[in-house]
């Protein structure tokens, strides 16, 4: 460390990342405990209370008890010595092996101060680290018999490819949900999310609401609907409730089925919904997965934010997997790759329809924005027009095929315009209703005639 750093963390004083200590106490494990679990830091050894640098006699016995000290505390810490104009200083990496702890208990920085955390800071610093996984943990109020779907099972088996030649609980126990106690068996909270049904109520936070609003604020509900079955049904639920929300518009491809074209691309969409339901935080209890459609925008957020482990600067580059169970359960479905590729999916599909990527907003909660189409309703009249001209073109070459062909079945028709039989099928019950065409005689040898 060069003099004018020195000089300058003098002026500052203690903070987040410095602690002065005037000669070492007894408080200096906790002080070393304090730092590792939160992000590291520095203790300088020889700085009194009011920022002075007094100096103290650094010997190799005082240097070897500061390393007794970091040895040990659990797990052991590794720390690095330096000096500077008699002052001792103590480098404390953030520690890679959370929560240390040492004989007086857990401590960390918070501000200049270092804390002993109570229980339930302690708990919340086990979730928040990854130490305790949601997913993992076993529902106190989950009954085997009376909880346990075993058609919501066989779904999953059906949709992953998977023969069902084991029993339900050792295919359970492969999955990874269920674990014996003796005789008893358990399933965690992955296991209830993808095979319980009653999952409202044993883990409520798992809904999906969805809802449409009049204009672009949350004031005016059009229309809402919360979805509290397996996590499977409420993908699919939540996808039909979007599909129903947005405008389409249809390609005529020359096919029985006209192309529908979303104003944002379904694939996009459904790789949003399935990220929000496998990474939230489920931790988080009186607040849902949320899909909101405005006239504007159409926006997805679950709570949580990025795991830990997963910086803003590698968002779309890394995996990192808050719920490993529940992710590996969706990848067998074919839900998710599993491969940190889904936000780069989500960017070229939207290029790929000529749609803008959409806005990522991240803190607390996770949110997808995707901007919809401002659409002028004389241009839907338009589009709708055009589409109608295109039918009703292809109407007008059936009426003349038979004209021209009298007694003619709707197969030879098909052929002869070149179009689906279902199709074609279409077109005359529509031209039967407006009176332009009939069909004469038996089903075996008649046909149809213009009027």
């Amino acid at each position: 460390m060069k003099r004018e750093e020195f000089d300058f963390i003098l002026r500052k004083g203690e903070g987040y990342f410095v602690e002065f200590k005037e000669k070492l106490d007894k408080s200096f494990s906790r002080e070393l405990v304090a730092f590792a679990n939160a992000s590291g830091g520095q203790i300088f050894i020889g700085v009194n209370d009011e920022n002075q640098a007094k100096g103290i006699i650094i010997s190799n016995k005082l240097k070897s008890q500061i390393q007794d000290y970091a040895k040990n505390i659990q797990p052991a810490l590794d720390i690095s010595l330096s000096e500077i104009n008699k002052v001792l200083i103590v480098n404390i990496p953030e520690g890679v092996d959370k929560p240390y702890q040492c004989s007086d208990g857990f401590f960390l920085r918070m501000g200049a101060n270092s804390q002993k955390m109570s229980r339930a800071q302690i708990i919340d610093f086990l979730q928040y680290e990854g130490k305790i996984k949601f997913e993992e943990q076993y529902n106190k109020h989950f009954v085997f018999d009376k909880h346990y779907s075993g058609i919501k099972l066989n779904g999953f088996l059906k949709l992953s490819g998977i023969s069902k030649n084991l029993d339900d609980l050792s295919i359970l126990e492969n999955l990874g949900v269920l674990s014996y106690a003796g005789n008893i068996f358990k399933i965690n909270n992955a296991g209830i999310l993808f095979f319980s049904n009653k999952q409202d109520t044993l883990i409520e936070q798992a809904t999906i609401t969805c809802a449409v609003f009049d204009g672009n604020e949350r004031i005016d509900i059009i229309n809402r609907k919360d979805f509290t079955e397996d996590i499977i049904t409420n993908i699919d639920n939540a996808l039909q409730f979007i599909k129903q929300s947005l405008r389409v518009s249809y390609k005529m491809t020359g096919e029985a089925r006209r192309e529908e074209i979303y104003e944002i691309p379904l694939e996009a969409i459904r790789e949003v919904v399935v990220n929000a339901v496998a990474h939230r935080d489920y931790f988080v209890t009186g607040c849902h997965t949320t899909i909101e459609v405005f006239n504007d925008r159409l926006e997805i957020g679950n709570p949580g934010g990025l795991p830990k482990g997963l910086s803003i600067k590698s968002f779309g580059k890394k995996a990192v997997r808050r719920n490993p169970i529940i992710t590996n359960l969706l990848q067998r479905c074919n839900l998710v790759e599993n491969m940190g590729t889904g936000i780069n999916k989500i960017k070229k599909l939207c290029a790929n329809n000529n749609v803008n990527e959409p806005e990522f907003i991240i803190n607390d909660f996770f949110t997808v924005i995707f901007k919809r189409m401002v659409v002028n309703e004389e241009i839907n009249e338009e589009i709708n027009e055009e589409i109608n001209e295109e039918i009703n073109e292809e109407i007008n070459k059936v009426l003349t095929v038979i004209k021209n062909n009298p007694k003619i079945k709707a197969f030879p028709i098909s052929q002869k315009v070149n179009k689906p039989k279902k199709t074609v099928d279409r077109y005359l019950k529509k031209l039967k209703q407006l009176g332009l065409i009939e069909y004469r005689g038996s089903n075996k040898t008649g046909g149809y005639y213009a009027l």
